[in-house]
């Protein structure tokens, strides 16, 4: 396994998903990607997407984080 394998995690159990203040933690809910080295390119992205720049913790919320394309300012 390579080292980069060791960091990957689905979105919705990632402390830089952002979704809606009202949303469910799911699969199919629509949320922003805040890692810093992401914001630029406003990812909007699926609870169930992941990557090698996954960190444990609980998503973010804030208005805007599901529009097309999101609205939300990065919340951490």
């Amino acid at each position: 396994m390579d080292s980069q394998d060791q960091h990957w995690g689905l979105c919705k159990d990632c402390k830089w998903w952002q979704i809606e203040p009202g949303a469910s933690i799911a699969d199919r809910t629509m949320g922003l990607c805040i890692e810093e080295q992401l914001q630029d390119v406003k990812l909007r992205i699926s609870g169930n997407g992941g990557c090698t720049l996954f960190m444990p913790g609980k998503p973010a919320r804030a208005e805007g984080s599901s529009t097309k394309p999101p609205q939300a300012a990065p919340t951490r």
